[in-house]
């Protein structure tokens, strides 16, 4: 009887998110600011506790930065039409990038589960002193989200010096982790921003 069964698939639609590389020139100059980025000043966020990465604002190539993550923008667009219509507002409001910050994480230390400000967010790896190719969580970086029977689901990205430059774009509400490394006393760096509704002007 199932050889004449006949049926097709549909998947649900929903937001994921895209991922680059930085251009080099940008990526030397992040990279150089990171590694002095204690000169900067600190960011203080709801996540600021023992055991947390401390956070610092990206200064010197702010302006650089704020221009490639414009289309980055333009890009998740394109990928996941629809993210920015709210649709519960009276008008359109313009898009603003917050001011990004360095993350400068230590051996054990971790970033717990947390969600982002504003509509989209996106996280820039600049140094991986380690490869956690082969590990389910230690030392990477992880998704966690509903499915639609309600169970909650894991995505990780797997973080090795490989992906020293990349850049991801990802929902703001998209819940996630830094899991801890160890055994490594270099900085793991990265580089974290979001971009809001900007109400400001109105």
């Amino acid at each position: 009887m199932t050889n004449y069964l006949k049926t097709t698939a549909h998947n649900l639609t929903n937001f994921g998110f895209i991922k680059s590389k930085l251009p080099n020139k940008l990526y030397n100059d992040l990279l150089k600011e990171c590694l002095k980025a204690e000169k900067n000043k600190e960011m203080i966020s709801g996540l600021t506790s023992k055991g947390v990465p401390k956070h610092y604002y990206v200064e010197k190539n702010h302006d650089q930065l704020i221009e490639f993550v414009k289309l980055m923008h333009e890009a998740y667009e394109k990928s996941f039409p629809g993210i920015s219509d709210i649709k519960v507002l009276t008008k359109n409001l313009p898009f603003k990038c917050t001011k990004p910050w360095i993350n400068l994480q230590r051996e054990n230390e971790f970033v717990p589960y947390h969600e982002h400000d504003g509509i989209l967010s996106y996280s820039i790896w600049i140094k991986i002193p380690y490869d956690s190719s082969n590990e389910k969580f230690s030392g990477n970086f992880t998704f966690v989200y509903s499915n639609v029977l309600g169970r909650v689901r894991n995505y990780n990205i797997y973080l090795n010096k490989e992906e020293e430059g990349t850049i991801i774009m990802f929902p703001a509400k998209l819940g996630h982790i830094v899991w801890p490394f160890y055994e490594e006393k270099k900085n793991r760096i990265s580089i974290s921003g979001n971009i809001v509704l900007d109400s400001d002007k109105y």
